[in-house]
C-alpha cells in the first residue's frame, strides 16, 4: 500500500477523531463517530473540546471517549488499514451462481447485454461447482452465503431447484452452515407455484427490481399494467411475500427519474413500503476517468461524565437486510441513461427522510470493513460455463475470470486478474485515505479500479448525504 498519512503526534498522544460529527437534538448534543459507528449523547463542554483544535486537557471521560471512537491513540487510517487486512482472513464464503446468462427481458441499460447467450449450466459444471463449494468449506470458510443470479436464473429453474438442496447438504456435511439463500430475478417467472418450489428447495429470499411505472413485456419492469392494476411482476411479488422474504430495488436512471416517486407510491399502496430501496444505474466507463482498457488495468495500490450510547447497526427487517447484502447495482454503457450522482444523492436523500426508511438510513451510518465481498477474497461468482469471477459485474466475461470449476489449474491470465483483486486497497488512493466518510464506503465499488483501470471513480452518495444522515438518525432514533 502506498503511504497515505503520517501521524502528527506520538502514538501515545490522545487525538480527536477526524470521523466525528455532531448535531443538536433539542437541548442536547448527539455525537457520531463514523469509524466505529457509535452515537452518544454528549454535554456542551465536551463537544466544544472535541470540536476544538488545541491540545486536549486531562478529562475523566477520556477512556469512554476512546471506546466510542471520538478520541483515539495513534493513526486512525492505519487502524482502518489493519481492520481491512484482518477481514480478509475471516471464515465467510459468498457464492453466486448464474446458471444461465439468458434473459427474457432486454433492459436498455443492462451491462450484460453484450455477453448474453443461451447456454445453461451442464451437469458436469453443476457437479464441479458443488465440489468447489465443498472444498472451500473444508478449507475453513464455513459461513456460507448463497445467491442465484443471471441472466434470469428462473429460465434455468430446474437447476436452481436441484442444486440448492445439494449445496445445503454438502456444506452441512463439511461442517459449515448456509445463511438465507436468495435469488435475484426479474420476477416475471416468479409465479405462485415457482415461489412454493423455491421455498421447498431451500431458497428463503428473493430480490426483484423495478424500473418503470408501466409494464412493457420484455422491455420495462413496471409496477402497473396498462389497465392500472398490478403488473405481472408485481402480482408475482405480492404472491411471493407469503413464502419468501422479498427485497425490491428501484433502478434509477436518467430515463426514469421522474417516475420513481410514482413507482414507490404504488409499492407503498400494496403494503411494500418497507421492502424497497433505490439503486442508481451506473456508467463506470464514462464516470471513472479511465486511462486503460476494460479488462487490463492496474490499480495503484491504511468528574465522570455519563454517555448514554446507541450503537448504529444494520438490524433491519429481513428484506432490508437482504437488500444490503450486496452493494452491486446495474451498470450501463450509455452515459445518457445515467442520472448524475449529485442528483441521485438528492433524490435518495428525500426517500431516506420517509418514516419507513429509518433502518436503511441507519445502515448508511454503519461502518464497513470492505465495500463488498469481492475484495475480501471470499466471493466467487460461477457462471454457466464454470468460469469463476470475483464480481457480479464480471459474470460471463472470460477475460475477467480467475479460474474455472472444471480445471484444477489456472492460467497466467487467471492468476493475474485474481492478483489485482487481492492487491487492491482503497487507502492506496489519497482521495479515499483523506476522506471523512472512508469508514462508511471503503472506497466504493472496487470494480472500476481493479478491472477498468479507473484513476478516480465517482464517490458513493453517502459523501453528499453524511450530514443529513447524522442529523436524521440523531433526530429519529430512540435515545436514553
Amino acid at each position: 500500500m502506498q503511504s497515505t498519512t503520517m501521524p502528527t503526534k506520538p502514538a501515545s498522544a490522545l487525538v480527536r477523531s477526524k470521523y466525528n460529527y455532531f448535531t443538536r437534538r433539542g437541548d442536547r448534543w448527539v455525537g457520531y463517530n463514523a469509524r466505529l459507528g457509535t452515537l452518544a449523547l454528549l454535554p456542551d463542554g465536551l463537544v466544544e473540546l472535541l470540536q476544538g483544535n488545541g491540545d486536549l486537557p486531562e478529562m475523566p471521560a477520556a477512556a469512554e471517549l476512546v471506546r466510542l471512537g471520538f478520541l483515539h491513540f495513534g493513526d486512525e487510517v492505519d487502524q482502518i488499514f489493519q481492520l481491512y487486512e484482518t477481514a480478509r482472513n475471516d471464515n465467510t464464503l459468498s457464492i453466486t451462481i448464474a446458471p444461465s446468462l439468458a434473459c427474457n427481458f432486454a433492459c436498455s441499460y443492462c451491462y450484460q447485454n453484450p455477453y448474453r447467450n443461451d447456454r445453461v449450466m451442464s451437469p458436469a459444471v453443476q457437479e464441479a461447482t458443488i465440489d468447489f463449494i465443498r472444498a472451500r468449506v473444508a478449507d475453513g470458510r464455513r459461513k456460507v452465503a448463497l445467491d442465484w443470479y443471471g441472466g434470469e436464473p428462473l429460465l434455468a429453474k430446474e437447476i436452481v431447484l436441484a442444486m440448492t438442496p445439494a449445496i445445503l447438504r454438502v456444506v452441512d456435511d463439511a461442517g459449515g452452515s448456509v445463511g438465507a439463500v436468495r435469488i435475484i430475478t426479474n420476477g416475471s417467472l416468479l409465479d405462485p407455484a415457482t415461489s412454493a418450489e423455491l421455498r421447498a428447495a431451500g431458497v428463503a429470499g428473493v430480490q426483484v427490481s423495478f424500473d418503470a411505472l408501466r409494464y412493457v413485456e420484455g422491455e420495462k419492469r413496471g409496477v402497473l399494467g396498462a389497465d392500472g392494476k398490478p403488473s405481472p411482476i408485481l402480482s408475482n411479488v405480492l404472491s411471493a411475500t407469503s413464502l419468501l422474504n422479498v427485497a425490491l430495488r428501484i433502478n434509477v436512471s436518467g430515463e426514469n427519474k421522474d417516475e420513481v416517486p410514482a413507482i414507490a407510491e404504488v409499492l407503498r399502496t400494496y403494503g411494500l413500503a418497507r421492502n424497497y430501496y433505490l439503486a442508481r444505474v451506473d456508467d463506470f466507463a464514462s464516470e471513472s476517468k479511465l486511462r486503460g482498457s476494460r479488462t487490463r488495468g492496474q490499480s495503484t495500490g491504511r468528574g465522570r461524565i455519563d454517555l448514554p450510547i446507541v450503537q448504529v447497526t444494520s438490524r433491519a427487517t429481513e428484506s432490508a437486510g437482504q437488500a444490503a447484502r450486496t452493494a452491486c447495482g446495474e451498470q450501463t454503457k450509455s452515459a445518457g441513461k445515467t442520472l448524475p450522482r449529485t442528483h441521485y444523492a438528492k433524490m435518495e436523500q428525500e426517500f431516506l427522510a420517509r418514516p419507513e426508511m429509518l433502518q436503511l438510513l441507519a445502515n448508511k451510518l454503519r461502518p464497513k470493513k470492505h465495500f463488498c465481498s469481492a475484495t475480501l477474497g471470499s466471493m466467487f461468482v460461477i457462471d454457466a460455463d464454470g468460469d469463476i469471477s470475483r464480481c457480479w459485474e464480471s459474470a460471463g466475461i472470460k477475460s475477467e475470470a480467475i479460474g474455472n470449476v472444471l480445471s484444477g489449474e489456472r492460467s497466467a491470465d487467471d492468476k493475474a486478474v485474481d492478483a489485482k483483486w487481492g492487491s487492491y486497497h482503497p487507502l492506496a488512493y489519497s482521495a479515499c485515505a483523506s476522506c471523512r466518510v472512508l469508514p462508511l464506503c471503503m472506497g466504493g465499488c472496487s470494480y472500476p479500479r481493479v478491472i477498468m483501470d479507473a484513476t478516480n471513480p465517482e464517490c458513493t452518495s453517502i459523501r453528499q448525504q453524511i450530514n443529513f444522515c447524522v442529523e436524521e438518525v440523531a433526530r429519529r432514533v430512540r435515545l436514553p
